[in-house]
Formats: structure tokens, sequence, C-alpha cells
């Protein structure tokens, strides 16, 4: 290719950058502020948890990783991917399916999703190959990984419990609380590490993109920074109980511990940092320029652009627009959203007085609880309904649990899955056992959604959003019963109770809930 001709071609890039930057600018405001609820609950969430407050620094420092590349930039010439529209197209439904079910991590992911797909869809393939690092950073503005909190916490527990014995040192554990001779320890959110882990993997994957050019030591380096924090909480957490126990109780037990631990993780991660840098490589800076990049680039003047810009936001736009269209479907302000109290359960008598005094958290949710006696077996139901979708109210979130945190004398001590045989069907229910003193409870929950159970939260909200994309029924709720467990018991005799309760127990709950769909139809 002939000077003169790359000139012309420069010339004619820097032309296409002139109408494809400003739609790139035009269409990420316009997606801020079609979905400026789902922006706003990331900043929010931001603003007060201690554990996703560097999430502000991943946009600017994403922006300033684009700048670095301008050089490689200035030779590609926009293109638009029929890939990326396709992309885009698919997060916007994501967005949707997020919305519907008021789950807020995915309507979040699916924004950053269609953040990355719609520069992508304007850009085309080759230009944004180039910023494909900054534009995949972004991902840790999504303040996700709550959900990795229980199993970290088993962890932790498992790890330190098996170091103090390794130890020498006697210790008797009961779910995630366990005592030594010095005293009683337990592991609790804030000891599970998931702030270490997020730190470890943000800064993991910053430092393994401007150290290595090498794919295999990126990913050595990512995959280091995700074991390294969750095997060094449990170190930190065993060091913290054995502090403790040699100081008869009097170190390490309060905030003090707190600070031991991110002093020990910032010496973790100095280090981690430090051997990773001793396998650098050298970046080259040269920016090389192939000509193949321009022969097949087609250039884009204002008249191409326009439409182009029109189409992708039209891609995105439409689905907070079909979003309104649902809600609007959905109105049924006026009707009555009360759960009734069951008639009765078969062969049990009814009783007014609560057995103990745990009852399940929930927020803003028609709830009915009621006792029911046989044999010397008492029993409690707790029926958690919601009928027509309202604002800031759902079946499945972080606030509805077995256990409110407020409930300081019970705790969790165990948890399993177990499946019911109920005549001709089978249901699979969440098992967890509670304690408090010398009183036991044995709980059983699982999900109504529709007409269907389940006792997976996940496939709960696949139901739940399911239902609502194709106008089914609209009622969800949560059913659970809960026994008074005794050790000196046999343990198969009060399943077997428990089992013959629930199989008396659906069929009037089945009725009174489609009894009240009907009646709101």
């Amino acid at each position: 290719m002939t000077s003169a001709a790359n000139e012309n071609m420069a010339i004619s890039t820097r032309m296409s950058w002139r109408y494809f930057f400003p739609i790139v600018v035009v269409y990420l405001l316009l997606l801020t502020v079609f979905f400026y609820d789902t922006v706003e609950s990331m900043v929010s969430i931001w603003s007060r948890s201690e554990t996703f407050t560097h999430a502000f620094l991943i946009l600017p420092i994403s922006i300033w990783l684009v700048w670095e590349k301008r050089a490689n930039l200035k030779v590609m010439s926009p293109e638009p991917s029929w890939q990326g529209m396709t992309v885009l197209f698919a997060v916007g439904f994501l967005w949707l399916f997020g919305y519907l079910v008021d789950a807020l991590v995915v309507q979040q992911l699916a924004w950053v999703a269609a953040f990355v797909a719609g520069v992508w869809a304007i850009l085309g393939n080759r230009t944004t190959w180039v910023i494909a690092f900054p534009l995949a950073f972004l991902i840790f503005m999504v303040p996700f990984g709550e959900d990795l909190v229980p199993g970290m916490m088993e962890f932790t527990a498992d790890f330190t419990i098996g170091l103090i014995r390794l130890t020498g040192i006697p210790v008797y554990r009961e779910g995630l609380f366990f005592t030594l001779p010095s005293g009683n320890w337990s592991v609790v959110e804030a000891c599970s590490g998931i702030r270490y882990l997020i730190a470890s993997v943000t800064l993991g994957c910053l430092y393994s993109y401007l150290t290595y050019t090498s794919a295999k030591k990126r990913f050595i380096f990512i995959i280091v920074s995700i074991v390294v924090p969750i095997i060094a909480n449990g170190l930190r957490a065993y060091i913290i109980v054995m502090l403790g126990h040699v100081s008869d109780m009097t170190i390490a037990t309060g905030v003090d511990h707190l600070v031991y631990g991110w002093v020990f993780f910032g010496i973790v991660i100095f280090i981690m940092i430090t051997i990773g840098a001793r396998f650098r490589d050298e970046v080259d800076s040269t920016v090389h320029i192939e000509p193949s990049i321009f022969a097949s680039t087609k250039q884009y003047g204002f008249r191409k652009a326009l439409p182009l810009a029109v189409l992708t936001i039209c891609l995105i736009g439409v689905w907070p627009a079909l979003a309104y269209v649902i809600d609007q479907s959905e109105d049924s302000s006026g009707q009555s959203t009360e759960m009734l109290p069951l008639a009765g359960v078969t062969n049990w008598s009814s009783s007014d007085q609560a057995a103990w005094a745990w009852q399940p958290s929930n927020r803003g949710i028609e709830k009915v609880e009621q006792f029911f006696e046989k044999d010397g077996y008492k029993v409690a139901v707790y029926l958690q309904y919601l009928f027509q979708k309202r604002d800031n109210v759902e079946l499945i979130n972080s606030q509805n649990t077995l256990l409110d945190p407020e409930q300081s004398e019970w705790r969790i001590v165990g948890n399993d899955r177990r499946q019911l045989i109920l005549a001709a069907r089978t249901i699979e229910v969440k098992e967890t056992l509670l304690k408090s003193g010398d009183k036991q409870l044995l709980i059983w929950s699982w999900y109504r959604i529709g007409e269907r159970y389940t006792s997976n939260k996940y496939v709960a909200k696949l139901l739940e959003g399911f239902n609502r994309l194709t106008f089914g029924r609209q009622d969800e709720g949560e059913i659970i019963v809960a026994m008074e467990f005794d050790e000196n018991t046999d343990s198969a005799d009060q399943v077997d109770v428990l089992q013959s309760f629930v199989k008396d127990l659906l069929p009037n709950v089945e009725k009174s809930v489609d009894s009240k769909v009907a009646s709101s139809q």
C-alpha cells in the first residue's frame, strides 16, 4: 500500500471516529437513563457496603485502560457488528427477566453486559477486541458474591477446626459454632472472607493484565488470586482463635481481630504480587499496523452511522418499555392480598398457643402462622405468600430467612435436603435444624410457584419469571413446617410424623391458595 493510500486511509479513519465516538457516548448516556433504577441500585450498594466500595474505581480504571490503547485505536476504523447487536438484544431480554423476578444482581449484570455489547455493536469486532479487557473489567462494577458467603463460612469453619484439632486442642462443634476449653467461637458473615476474595480477584485480574502478555500466565495468576485469599482467610481465622485461646480470651475477640485480619490480608497480597512480579513479561508498546485491518474495513459516513445509532438504541430501549407494559397488564390494585388461615389439617387438632418463640423472618409478605398437635407432637405451619407483585416486596431475598439476626438465642446446627414421598408425587424440601439451649427444631421449607413446588430458590426465580413472561399465575409462596426435635427419640420416627403432617397439610394449602387465586381473576 502506497504512502498516499495510507494517508487517505488514515484521514478516512479519523472521519469515521468523528461519527462513531459520539454515537458511543450518546448510547451510554441513554443506557444510563433507560435503566436509571438499575444503575442507582448499584451505586447505592457501593455507598453502603464496604465490600463493594472499590466499585467506584472500576469505570475510571477502565477508561484509563482504554486511553492507554489510543494509539492502537487511531489506526482502527469502526465497523458495526451484527454479532454485537445479537448479544445486545439477548442481554436486554436477560435484564427484563431479572426485572420480572426482582433479581437486582441479574439486572445489574445485564446492564454491564449491555454496556459492553452496545460498544461492540457500534465499534465492531476488531476495534472491540483491542479494548476487550477494559470492557470485561467492568464486570466488577456489579456487587455480586453474596451467595458464596454460606459456603465460604462453612469452609472457614471446617478449615479452622481442622487446624485446631491438629494442634491438639479439644473442640466441640455445632454447625458454625464451636467451643474450646478457653471459650466459645462462631463463624459469622464477616468471617467468611468474601471481602478478601472480591478484593483479591479484582486486583488480580488488573495486575495480570498489566504485568503479563502471556494468556497462560494471566490465567494462572487469576486462579492464584482466587485460591490464596480463601486459604489465607482460613489461616487468619485459625490464628485469631489461637490468639484468643492462649491469651485466655483477652485479645483478638473484638474489633481488633478485624484489624488483624486486614493486616494479614495486606501482607498476603503483597507477597502474592511480589512473587508474581518475578515472572513479569516485557510489554511491547509499539503499534503494529496490519494492512489487512484496512483492507476489509468499510468506511461509514454520517448517513450510515445514524441508522446504526437508532437501531442500537432501539435494541436496548425496547426492554424497559416492555417491562412497563407487563406491569400495567398485571395491575390488580384494590384486590385483597390477605392469606387466610387454614380451616384445619386432617387428623391434627389446632392449638392457639405457640410452642416456641422462634418464627421465620420476612419483610412485607402476608404470613399465616398456625400450630397443630397430635399424639404429643407439636407442629407449626408458616405460610408466606404473595398474590400480586408489589414494589420493593419479594418472596425470595436476603431479608426473608429462617433465622432473624435479632434472634440471637437460636442458631443453625444443621442443613440438608430431603425427598418427601407424598402419595403419587415427590417433593424436595430444605431441612434445617435449629437449636436454642436444650430445645431443637426440625424445619422443612420449600416454595410453591403457581402450581409447582421446588426447594431451590434459583429454580423458584426461574418459574416466577416464566409465569410472568407467559402471563400465567402470579402467586408465589413459601411453606415452612417446624416440629420440636428430641435427640433422645428415634429421628426416623420423628421424620415420619412430620412427613405424615405434610401429606395431610398440602391439600388444604393448595385448596386455600387456589381458591384465593380463582377469586381474584
